[in-house]
């Protein structure tokens, strides 16, 4: 039987929630976006929101291009260039929600359903790729 290529590992509801896909990668999906993060930089975001929330505010946590300065009345999560702000209500459900992404995402790596190679035949394709035979009309 063949593994999934994505996997959900949070819900916060429709909107909201947290996949995981087999090359490695964690997507966050908040509202009409979409981040994506390498595993150990969906951890350290983990951590850096852990530690935030685990104060009183105001706190400000930083690791690198993750920041988080929290508030009392709205909160701001920067990654890298973008900025997200957030209620605390929202902050403590997106901190939930990758701490529990954390948790299902180290039990699926243990279950090794990830562990087997893709073959070719699953490997994704590129849609681009067959663009290159199309010919266009000059109309």
């Amino acid at each position: 039987m063949r593994s999934p290529h994505f996997l959900k590992l949070a819900e916060i509801d429709d909107h909201r929630f947290i996949m995981g896909c087999r090359h490695g990668m964690v997507h966050l999906t908040w509202g009409r976006m979409t981040l994506r993060f390498q595993r150990d930089e969906f951890r350290r975001l983990a951590g850096v929101l852990a530690r935030a929330i685990d104060g009183l505010p105001p706190v400000f946590v930083e690791d690198g291009e993750i920041r988080v300065t929290y508030r009392a009345e709205e909160s701001e999560l920067r990654l890298s260039t973008l900025i997200l702000l957030l209620p605390d209500d929202e902050l403590f459900e997106l901190t939930h929600a990758i701490q529990d992404a954390i948790r299902r995402l180290d039990d699926v790596l243990t279950s090794g359903v990830w562990a087997d190679e893709e073959s070719a035949d699953d490997t994704p394709r590129d849609p681009t790729a067959s663009l290159g035979g199309t010919r266009f009309s000059r109309n």
